[in-house]
């Protein structure tokens, strides 16, 4: 009885979730019901206005790879992870039929193979966040990829785009025009397991501010001293600064053109004792041994 609950729940979150969204019985998603056909994905421009959005089922409905490009897919999954139903990134397509094994390695994971999710119709698929950058800390709009497939390497034969990789071979390319980006956001940890110290993680503290000059953050990490860490601000009215942390609790708030104010989107608050302040509230896990290292191809 408690799993039939739970399962007309979540059909019940689902149908919600898709009005909020907008059109969920509208032509286009009434196109992928019953029988799919990658037509309508295939024909979609990369270079869109970033105003689609894909749902989860229709990713699991492919049955044909299509061309690297940039969605924001709606995965009702994703939410007890993050908080939000809304996922954005690059899709990557692979079709893995008649292998047990595909994953995928780029300049956006230091060239550590990470793993594909196969459909059931032997389409394996990767979701890559944008929000990566190099080892000099620059925003990366070009992709450079292959696919480890059972363990032997190869370029994307549905990606016209590839370089020489200097080895014989070559590697794919798929460079982003354009993206969307959420103004709802709040700090994330950024694991670069290859490269860092696994005794600190680093953090990234974003807001958005446009009509702000200055923003500062004050926290247990820097003595609450409203002088040590300003943030910078960015063209597109974010304002970000990346700290190493050691992992642990930690309180903190912003300081927007002199006024205390709390990260807004993160919903973790909690008092502070000695001031009895309310404040914004992150928790950093330790890091797992890194007991692997990337492959060079």
């Amino acid at each position: 009885m408690k799993t039939k609950n739970f399962k007309f729940q979540i059909l019940i979150l689902s149908f919600f979730t898709l009005i909020a969204f907008g059109k969920p019985l509208s032509q286009e998603a009434m196109d992928w019901v019953g029988s799919y056909s990658s037509k309508e994905i295939e024909a979609t421009d990369p270079v869109q206005e970033n105003k689609k959005i894909y749902y989860y089922w229709q990713i699991q409905s492919l049955k044909r790879v299509v061309s690297p490009r940039y969605i924001r897919l709606l995965d009702i999954a994703e939410y007890s992870k993050t908080g939000s139903f809304l996922r954005k990134g690059v899709l990557f397509t692979y079709n893995g039929l008649n292998n047990s094994e595909v994953e995928i390695c780029g300049n956006f994971s230091s060239w550590k193979c990470l793993p594909m999710t196969r459909n059931r119709y032997g389409i394996y698929y990767k979701l890559i966040t944008t929000e990566f950058q190099n080892r000099r800390e620059e925003p990366i709009s070009k992709f450079e990829y292959k696919f480890r497939v059972d363990g032997i390497f190869d370029y994307d034969p549905s990606n016209q785009n590839k370089e020489e990789d200097g080895k014989g071979s070559f590697f794919s390319t798929y460079t982003i025009e354009r993206v969307d980006f959420e103004k709802n956001i709040t700090y994330r940890i950024l694991d670069r397991e290859i490269d860092e110290d696994l005794d600190f993680k680093t953090v990234e503290f974003r807001i958005y501010s446009p009509n702000s000059d200055t923003i500062a953050i004050v926290g247990d990490f820097n003595q609450w001293n409203p002088e040590h860490d300003y943030l910078t601000k960015g063209r597109n009215g974010v304002f970000s600064l990346r700290k190493k942390l050691k992992p642990g609790q930690y309180l903190y708030y912003y300081i927007i053109d002199g006024k205390p104010s709390l990260d807004i989107f993160n919903h973790e608050t909690r008092y502070r004792e000695e001031t009895e302040e309310l404040c914004s509230y992150i928790s950093i896990e330790p890091k797992k041994q890194f007991d692997h290292i990337a492959r060079d191809f």
